[in-house]
């Protein structure tokens, strides 16, 4: 019979890996947070990953390349409205790509 010390310790081992501990949870240590930074830097790769979208070669596929065509859906006029103006902020986000790269190596995050 197990002794009593033994019966009240929860049981830290996996049964399917006979005898290895179990992974510990992960926490959250303030890295992972909702944080402008984090927005920002969110934000700053979704215009990245618009602004590379060729116009010509994939944008033609799906329709998104002529923003004068007036008989469209008013939502997808507003899609290609917006993939044509991100085009004008190149020098910007090579700015603010700069600017996080810079942070990201000094502050380390």
């Amino acid at each position: 019979a197990a002794s009593d010390s033994t019966l009240n310790t929860p049981d830290t081992t996996c049964l399917k890996n006979k005898g290895a501990p179990l992974p510990r949870p992960v926490s959250i240590n303030g890295k992972m947070g909702l944080s402008l930074w984090n927005l920002f830097k969110a934000g700053l790769l979704l215009v990245n990953a618009a602004m590379i979208l060729n116009r010509k070669r994939f944008l033609a596929q799906y329709g998104l390349d002529d923003i004068t065509n007036n008989d469209m859906d008013p939502m997808k006029a507003q899609l290609i409205g917006a993939l044509h103006a991100v085009q004008y902020l190149k020098l910007p986000v090579i700015a603010a790509n700069g600017i996080t790269i810079v942070f990201e190596i000094i502050l380390g995050s």
